[in-house]
């Protein structure tokens, strides 16, 4: 009998892609056919994961790439570029939040515009015509992949690296009056005093999705093609009206109290697959088994400005002058077009590399989770990504998170709700401050609440189980095949 075809259907951002390339290797080791249809930039990516296979003896099979036509989300529009100048990408607080809803919410509710949308919606069609796969995994912020499947009414569950306050509405109002609006850095639970400004912020963002001539435009081109408009087809999915089956990188042990519905399921981490790091990258592992870690991995879309390697090296400094006998391993990504040599790093930060407290890479050669998994990691400094926060729970490593945009301002609350982390920028944000990071990176490792916060983060990462989410997730898609389909056209 063929094997079963898979389609996958993802934005090409890693942020948002990693999960489907997790779930797409567990269905090559057990021998499905799998495609992968996204823009130009993840195929490198798809071949690492068909290297990844290729290196377990038992799989013979290979993942296909189709690239779909136009521009990345990313690089749709130039007022889309979360990496400008380094942490300054929003501020918090009330007119910061309406600022950023009016300036980057609409870029991101519509990053084509109709034509490229179409072209894109057509791609995604044309795959699952010629494939006609078994069944669908898609970004449910990839609005043509939805869209297509839902015009061919074809079988699909979404996955997502996304929570709760992105995917589905709350009951009793409480999106209103509980929850912090995306990008606001209001705290959990929310104060009395800031529930009205929360509804307004609330209200503005349903506004801006609803009425910006960008998305209205979009809309109308949209409805001119014969598609639902793209607000209806959001709101469609938030109120969970056709029951799609979503799955998550979520627990209920790693959020913050919320309600998901029953279609959710709550896999757990959804991380790429890794080896020992013994076996991935033994000087590495050499290295971090001289002394203690951090390893500080901020995400691949920030630059950094030599004010800004000053602000964290001072604030790293404050943890060896407390902890001498601490390494620090960095990520600092270049430039488009240049090399690590062409960086221009501060005094402090290049006499601490001299004397070997500090070891600075352009890219990690292996994954994170290898790395947190070493028994060599005391710590994750990272920007407060959801794949950063997974892998750090995944690891029960504590978490220093220097948000810097919407949603990594709440995966911060989470880490400090649940006592595993601190938001290390709360004074500043989303720039970054030396004293406030070293006091920070000091509580975690270096006083007397270090062991607490070592011992939830650890808590945490057992309740998770033996099981990687990415197995779950792959298995629940699995025995959805068997189900009834019971796909209907959104009204």
């Amino acid at each position: 009998m063929a094997p079963s075809t898979i389609l996958f259907l993802t934005l090409s951002e890693l942020g948002q892609a990693t999960v489907s390339l997790a779930v797409a290797h567990e269905f090559l080791i057990r021998s499905y056919d799998v495609h992968i249809g996204s823009f130009a930039p993840l195929e490198t990516a798809i071949s690492k994961l068909n290297i990844r296979a290729a290196s377990l003896s038992s799989v013979t099979n290979r993942a296909t790439f189709h690239p779909l036509t136009g521009p990345p989300m990313i690089e749709a529009d130039p007022l889309f570029n979360i990496c400008a100048d380094s942490f300054r990408v929003h501020n918090i607080g009330f007119r910061a939040a309406l600022n950023t809803y009016k300036h980057i919410l609409p870029v991101m509710a519509a990053p084509w515009d109709g034509p490229r949308y179409m072209a894109i919606y057509q791609d995604c069609s044309t795959l699952i015509r010629t494939l006609q796969p078994a069944i669908v995994v898609l970004d449910p912020l990839f609005l043509q992949a939805v869209d297509a499947c839902r015009m061919l009414e074809q079988r699909y569950v979404a996955l997502s690296p996304n929570t709760f306050k992105e995917l589905t509405i709350q009951p009793r109002l409480a999106s209103l009056w509980k929850y912090p609006i995306v990008g606001s850095g209001y705290p959990y639970p929310l104060p009395w005093y800031l529930i009205l400004p929360n509804v307004y912020l609330v209200l503005r963002v349903l506004l801006v999705l609803m009425g910006n001539p960008r998305v209205r435009e979009l809309t109308a081109y949209r409805t001119a093609q014969g598609l639902p408009s793209a607000t209806s087809a959001q709101i469609s999915q938030l109120l969970n009206k056709d029951k799609t089956e979503v799955l998550l990188p979520t627990r209920w042990e790693t959020e913050i109290p919320c309600y998901f519905p029953d279609t959710f399921t709550l896999c757990g981490p959804i991380l790429r697959p890794c080896g020992p790091i013994a076996e991935e990258e033994p000087e590495l592992a050499s290295w971090l088994g001289r002394r203690p870690t951090v390893l500080v991995n901020l995400g691949s879309h920030v630059r950094y400005t030599i004010d800004v390697l000053k602000e964290l090296m001072e604030g790293f400094r404050m943890l060896l002058d407390k902890r001498p006998e601490v390494q620090i391993l960095w990520k600092i990504k270049p430039s488009s077009g240049t090399t690590l040599d062409d960086t221009t790093l501060p005094d402090n930060l290049r006499t601490a590399v001299a004397e070997g407290q500090v070891r600075v890479e352009p890219w990690l050669a292996v994954e994170p989770i290898c790395i947190l998994t070493s028994g060599h990691v005391e710590c994750m400094v990272h920007h407060g990504g959801s794949n950063s926060y997974h892998e750090a729970i995944r690891a029960g490593v504590p978490q220093i998170i220097l948000p810097i945009w919407l949603d990594t301002y709440d995966f911060a609350l989470r880490a400090e709700w649940l006592g595993i982390g601190i938001w290390a920028s709360r004074k500043t944000a989303p720039g970054v401050n030396g004293p406030e990071l070293g006091q920070a990176l000091i509580r975690a490792l270096a006083s007397g609440q270090s062991e607490s916060m070592r011992h939830q983060a650890q808590t945490i990462a057992t309740k998770l189980g033996p099981k990687d989410g990415r197995v779950i997730a792959c298995e629940k898609i699995i025995s959805s095949l068997t189900e009834p389909c019971s796909m209907k056209m959104p009204q």
